[in-house]
């Protein structure tokens, strides 16, 4: 499996991801695998939501949007925590690749407010944050080479670059160039493919695939200067292909992941059997379904192999025991059977013994065997099967009768001790297996209870895996209405939305507004333009007090926590873009002419709850009465410094039943802080 994006792959990932562009960083997160960290940055973006980018680094390196929920950590890692101090609520400005090399730029610029975020996706990765001097704020790793230093309050320098690169091909040096390259000492025995790779820092498979385009034998070495020219158009054709003929997919060996490419190549064009691909419509869900999906996943099968690893070593252990337990019974038996055969015996043995002890007084040892051995029908040497003078053992063959059956043992004998000592020797030996037999028994049952423990354990965390693994799924966007781009909401059938910021401002009075529609707005500054939709209906005036109260609670009043504000309507027509005369306007900002209609003392009064509009249930907020009337379920809410994650956890247990997610409620809620007021 491809376990790291190439050049070409981040060139089309970096096209796409353009659409983060005018994002807000909301929060950054940094996750932990066993193959190295994958850093989460969670982005606003205007008119689209919150989306997620994830950078893995480490032995997978990748950038993309994912739609893949993760488990991230309770307490953030310093890094993530410093991201989040320099970089919330922060725009990005700009999102490049560098030089056509593996290394993706973010700026976030807020006003004269200015950083960089450096990701770096060669060798083990790295993602670094510089100041507006880029100056190294902090990297995720300190790094040390002879060409740069990646440390704190050291001056970023980029790796050293080539000098041809996708974008130059066409200046009338970069032939030279390229023929330079094969020209070079350390390029003359290598082969075609590898210069090329080389030449534009290319994996294997793209470098293949200029060569076969070029109809140039990819191991050539030392190609003529008309190979060369066919090269040079190769790669040319090649990068042609790579801006203008996007078909990102997946290819597939055996089922499982193989590779990736934002583009068509001939290595893959007549595929075995086993071989497949899977198309997308654009490169980025690709990329999060070969490796956000495929990481996830493998970290789970890690848990689920640590578990079955603890239990077969508990079984292993156990089994060891039980077989030491068996060893043990077995030697209890045969050393208690060795003692009785002794005193079965016991004249015999006695007898045996104190003859060898005198007849070693006057004989060797050689002498006496010779004699045992010649004397093998002698009914009492007969018994002597071995004599080893140099441990002093002599081994008898003894027999009885013994519970209810004949035994005969070959007994190993001490010939320095009598036939008593010698039993007792076998008796002590029994007795000391049975008191081991005691704690192994003991420690079988506590290894069995702590088996059992396990197995348990496994049997519910594997259950909870399997679980988590079906869970792997991307996120569901739920398709929007057009109104759902704004705050809205229904009041006595109407339908009213306000702007959310500048950019929705400008949007809704430009293109959404028609000329029988009521416009609300405040005196306060950063307060929204707020609209009835009244298709040619009259609307009464209980009608324009409560979208008053609306538009108020959703102004900069809920943010100052105030009781109520001023509110004035108007219509459509006396809205302009056009200032006056040595007057600007900024974005979302309007000039209103002729008579405004005003509705003092207004309270900021609003809740939120489900309604249901166009067939369908749908979270949004309201003023109470309203709720009271249309809402199915609703609670109010007040201004109060509480932090919207914890208000966001509240609001989705109360709505659990219609299954709202965080950005159901974010995009909802009026700006600043809140908390439930009552339900």
């Amino acid at each position: 499996m491809k376990t790291e994006m190439t050049n070409i792959d981040i060139h089309a990932a970096v096209k796409e991801l353009q659409k983060v562009v005018n994002g807000k960083l909301d929060k950054a997160f940094l996750i932990d695998s066993q193959d190295g960290k994958e850093l989460i940055l969670k982005v606003h973006i205007p008119e689209v939501g919150t989306r997620e980018i994830a950078i893995g680094i480490g032995k997978y390196k990748y950038i993309t949007m994912t739609e893949y929920e993760r488990e991230k950590p309770k307490n953030p890692p310093s890094f993530a925590m410093l991201l989040r101090k320099y970089l919330n609520n922060i725009k990005i400005t700009k999102i490049e690749q560098h030089n056509f090399d593996r290394i993706v730029i973010f700026t976030f610029q807020w006003g004269e407010t200015l950083y960089r975020l450096i990701v770096e996706l060669f060798g083990e990765g790295n993602v670094i944050i510089l100041d507006k001097e880029d100056r190294i704020i902090l990297p995720l790793k300190i790094e040390r080479w002879s060409t740069r230093r990646i440390v704190p309050k050291e001056i970023y320098k980029f790796p050293p670059q080539r000098d041809l690169n996708p974008f130059n091909l066409e200046y009338s040096i970069a032939y030279e160039l390229f023929k330079d390259e094969f020209q070079k000492e350390e390029n003359k025995d290598t082969e075609c493919v590898r210069v090329v790779s080389r030449i534009f820092g290319l994996a294997g498979v793209y470098a293949e695939e200029i060569c076969e385009t070029a109809e140039v034998d990819k191991k050539t070495v030392n190609p003529s200067e008309e190979e060369i020219k066919k090269l040079f158009e190769g790669t040319k054709a090649f990068f042609n292909k790579v801006f203008n003929e996007k078909k990102p997919h997946i290819i597939l060996k055996d089922g499982n992941y193989h590779d990736i490419s934002p583009i068509e190549l001939k290595k893959y064009e007549d595929l075995p059997p086993n071989y497949e691909k899977k198309y997308y419509e654009e490169f980025l869900n690709a990329l999060d379904d070969y490796y956000s999906g495929f990481v996830i996943k493998k970290e789970i099968k890690k848990e689920e192999s640590k578990l079955q690893k603890m239990v077969k070593k508990q079984e292993r252990i156990l089994q060891n025991q039980i077989e030491s337990l068996k060893k043990y019974e077995k030697q209890v038996e045969e050393s208690q059977i060795k003692g009785d055969l002794i005193y079965a015996n016991y004249s015999l043995v006695d007898e045996i013994l104190n003859t060898l002890k005198s007849a070693r007084e006057k004989m060797d040892w050689e002498d006496i065997k010779k004699i045992i051995k010649e004397n093998k029908e002698h009914p009492i040497l007969s018994k002597v099967v071995s004599i080893n003078e140099k441990n002093g053992e002599i081994v008898l063959k003894l027999s009885a009768d013994y519970e209810n059956k004949h035994i005969e043992k070959n007994v190993s004998l001490d010939i320095r001790k009598n036939a008593f000592e010698n039993a007792d020797v076998y008796y002590s030996k029994s007795k000391k297996f049975k008191n081991k037999i005691k704690g192994v028994k003991i420690a079988i049952t506590l290894s069995e209870e702590k088996l059992n423990k396990l197995k348990k354990k496994e049997e519910t965390e594997m259950e909870t895996l399997k679980e988590k693994e079906e869970s792997i799924k991307k996120k569901e966007r739920k398709q929007r209405k057009w109104y759902e781009k704004f705050k809205w909401t229904v009041i006595n059938g109407y339908l009213v939305i306000a702007g959310k910021d500048a950019t929705t401002n400008e949007t809704l009075v430009k293109r959404y507004l028609e000329k029988d529609d009521v416009v609300f707005h405040t005196l306060m500054e950063g307060a929204p333009f707020t609209a009835i939709k009244t298709e040619g209906k009259e609307v009464d005036e209980d009608t324009l007090q409560e979208v008053a109260k609306f538009a108020v609670s959703h102004s900069k009043a809920w943010k100052l926590g105030l009781g109520s504000a001023d509110v004035y309507w108007v219509k459509p027509e006396q809205i302009s873009k056009t200032a006056e005369s040595g007057e600007y306007l900024k974005k979302g900002a309007f000039v209103i002419r002729g008579k405004r209609n005003f509705i003092r003392s207004v309270p900021l009064e609003l809740g939120i709850g489900i309604v249901e509009y166009g067939g369908e249930e749908k979270l949004t907020t309201a003023p109470q009465n309203t709720l009271k009337n249309s809402f199915k379920k609703w609670v109010l809410l007040k201004p109060f410094k509480k932090k919207k994650g914890e208000l966001v956890k509240e609001l989705k247990k109360e709505f659990k039943e219609y299954n709202v997610d965080d950005e159901d409620i974010l995009r909802v809620l009026p700006p600043g802080e809140s908390n439930i007021a009552n339900k």
